[in-house]
């Protein structure tokens, strides 16, 4: 999950990977390295999306005050901006307008911006008997990612980060529970149930450029 997971490609990033690719395999003595390596990454995405996924499961049964629930580092070629307006939709869509249906309890979602104005992800506050009684927050951190303008392909076909490098504000996304509020077992289904269905948005927009959308669609 945040398994968030993890680290797989927008379609933009997959489309150079794949005109790489095809470039190397028309190489013949490339061939084998080019198959090699994308075995290699798409067992690495599945162990990773795994991985993550166990640990988001893991801090939301606890959800300590305060507590940093997890964090994913995002690829740089992924907007942020984008992810972010997408994600907030998402949320209100399955929080705020169905959260009792979904998670057991109401919820409420409010957009997250950067002091520039730039859209950073949301607030999401759990209600019960109409008071809010835990509030997380899903935003990027400060760090900064280094974002290449290219995957080109090295003299031994192994695909190489080439161009000019742009820095990316918002290397992690991160789940935080951000208020002191007691969380009892209804609240914690409902926190480990918003994570599940988070990681799987994150999932989609990794691999259709849209939380909205799956493979049967």
């Amino acid at each position: 999950m945040m398994s968030v997971g993890s680290q797989v490609s927008m379609p933009q990033y997959l489309a150079s990977q794949q005109q790489c690719t095809r470039a190397a395999l028309s190489v013949p003595v490339c061939r084998q390295a080019s198959r090699k390596v994308f075995r290699q990454q798409r067992c690495q995405r599945q162990v990773r999306r795994s991985a993550v996924h166990r640990q988001i499961l893991c801090a939301a049964n606890t959800a300590e005050q305060g507590k940093l629930i997890s964090k994913v580092e995002i690829p740089a070629f992924i907007p942020r901006s984008d992810m972010s307006e997408q994600l907030f939709r998402w949320a209100t869509a399955i929080g705020q307008d169905e959260g009792q249906a979904n998670f057991g309890l109401p919820m409420r979602v409010v957009p997250n911006e950067r002091g520039d104005g730039s859209p950073n992800g949301f607030t999401l506050d759990i209600v019960r008997d109409g008071v809010t009684v835990t509030t997380l927050a899903i935003l990027f951190d400060d760090e900064i990612s280094q974002k290449h303008e290219w995957v080109g392909r090295g003299a031994d076909g192994f695909p190489t980060l080439e161009g000019k490098v742009s820095q990316i504000l918002g290397k992690h996304l991160m789940i935080r529970k951000i208020c002191e509020g007691v969380v009892d077992e209804e609240i914690r289904t409902a926190i480990r149930g918003f994570c599940e269905a988070l990681v799987s948005a994150l999932n989609k927009y990794y691999a259709f450029g849209s939380c909205f959308t799956d493979d049967t669609t």
